[in-house]
């Protein structure tokens, strides 16, 4: 298991299309099997059995599981009619390989993202891949999904498979990995075996500086800037309440389907909750769309970056001014010099690269593109008072996260107040000053700062509101290590 780690456009998504024939290098040399490898086209490479997973599976709704398998690489039998028996076949050995119980007749659509990525993986091995490429696999995964992905990755390994591993979680790699290759600005830092490494020296050869400590930040004050009453998420289950106070960062923490996404789409009026009330400044109001909540103070950033935070067909410029379109306008009529302004404040604040206004989002990688979302509401003015920010981290490098932390900071500085919802538990518990932990829709239960643990968030989250005693028992870090 070989790693490759590096900063947001250090190169990483740029090698991993050399590798499988999507670009071409402009000098060099590819060697598959001990074969050098010259017009490598994406046939070629799969050929050779090379084979990438990569962080968004590329399954096409709407084919079902076989379709999506054999795609492009259908088996014909006499007079060039479908195998089809054939198929099937090979498409439920390669899933039973994987452990996955995804039906070969089922559309795609209805699978989870861990059984998405378990197909693709199954696609793979099917067409004998010797060399697999995971591009930030577990970006979208948490939980038990993960670690199916994860264990499924260690029996490939054992089965002799090449595994190319790339993410930004840092505990995946000292979890996973043998050896390591630093990536910067497209140039290779280092290779290292990872037994020896710390997380600080591997953080230190990625961004090139020390990741310093962030200053302690003040209570935040009494004042109550959003609250809700009576929220009902889903059928069924309990109203969730909460108040969330100026300066303040109050986590949600949960898993998939937990309801945290629903909440954040509730608040923002990209789909209201079925009852209740929400509550900005102590006065009851109502968001039916996003215009409705952005008008309050409130701003959402999105989970799905590419679906609903980005027009990837626009400019980094034209999607920074998105936001602000009423104060850059005139006569229906965008002023361009204030809104390169804009833009050229959002790359320079949040580090977007390569740092070209024009250049179309769509080409951009996963962290700037993350980077583009969170710029285009937070350079805008008057700065938000509420603001949900829906896995803001998700893909985004180790230096590029403690940017996003230190802009967290400086919002709740300013007196706005931040809804954090994270997958990442050290996240959540890093920056939080409470956290509200949610289970089927509902609250299961909240920790107050002094009372965080990793344990005590997901035994609410696993077991829900009935066992917030069994997680009130549990001790937190500093207990453990006074013992």
């Amino acid at each position: 298991m070989h790693a490759l780690v590096g900063e947001n456009g250090a190169g990483k998504s740029t090698l991993v299309k050399i590798l499988t024939g999507a670009s071409v290098a402009d000098s060099g040399e590819l060697v598959v099997q001990g074969h050098r490898m010259s017009h490598l086209t994406p046939e070629r490479a799969r050929e050779h059995g090379v084979c990438a997973v990569y962080q968004e599976p590329s399954l096409v709704p709407g084919m079902t599981v076989m379709e999506n398998m054999f795609l492009a690489r259908e088996l014909r039998g006499p007079l060039r009619v479908l195998a089809r028996k054939e198929m099937r076949r090979r498409a439920q050995e390669a899933l039973e390989r994987v452990g996955s119980e995804a039906r070969i007749g089922v559309d795609v659509s209805s699978l989870s993202v861990a059984d998405r990525q378990l197909v693709e993986i199954a696609r793979a091995l099917m067409f004998e891949a010797r060399v697999l490429i995971f591009d930030e696999p577990s970006a979208i995964l948490s939980g038990k999904e993960l670690d199916r992905v994860f264990a499924v990755i260690e029996e490939l390994r054992t089965a002799g498979l090449g595994i190319l591993y790339i993410s930004h979680r840092l505990a995946e790699i000292f979890r996973l990995a043998d050896r390591a290759t630093v990536l910067k600005d497209g140039r290779v830092v280092t290779t290292r075996p990872v037994e020896g490494l710390t997380q600080e020296e591997l953080i230190r050869l990625m961004v090139g500086r020390d990741i310093g400590e962030r200053p302690p930040r003040k209570l935040p004050s009494d004042r109550v800037v959003l609250e809700t009453r009576g929220l009902v998420l889903r059928a069924g289950a309990d109203p969730v309440e909460f108040e969330l106070r100026a300066g303040e960062v109050l986590g949600v923490a949960g898993l998939i389907g937990s309801g945290r996404s629903r909440l954040a789409s509730a608040i923002g009026g990209i789909r209201p909750a079925k009852a209740g009330t929400i509550l900005r400044n102590g006065e009851a109001v109502e968001f039916n769309r996003p215009h409705d909540a952005v008008a309050a103070g409130i701003v959402v950033i999105p989970e799905d970056r590419k679906g609903e935070g980005l027009i990837l067909d626009q400019s980094i410029r034209a999607n920074i001014g998105l936001a602000s379109l009423r104060d850059i306008s005139a006569g229906g009529i965008v002023r361009v010099a204030e809104e390169k302004r804009l833009a050229a404040d959002a790359i320079r604040r949040f580090g977007v690269r390569p740092p070209r206004p024009e250049i179309l989002t769509r080409n951009l990688s996963g962290g700037n593109q993350q980077k583009v979302v969170l710029g285009k509401w937070l350079v805008r003015n008057p700065p938000p008072e509420v603001a949900v920010l829906d896995e803001p981290t998700r893909g985004v490098d180790v230096g590029a996260k403690f940017e996003i932390y230190k802009l967290i900071d400086e919002l709740v500085e300013a007196g706005a107040g931040v809804l954090l919802v994270s997958s990442e538990l050290p996240e959540v518990i890093a920056m939080s000053d409470r956290i509200m932990v949610m289970s089927d829709g509902q609250v299961a239960g909240f920790l107050e700062n002094g009372e965080f643990s990793e344990e005590r968030i997901l035994t609410l989250a696993v077991l829900g509101r009935e066992h917030s005693e069994v997680a009130a028992e549990l001790p937190t870090p500093e207990e453990v290590a006074a013992t």
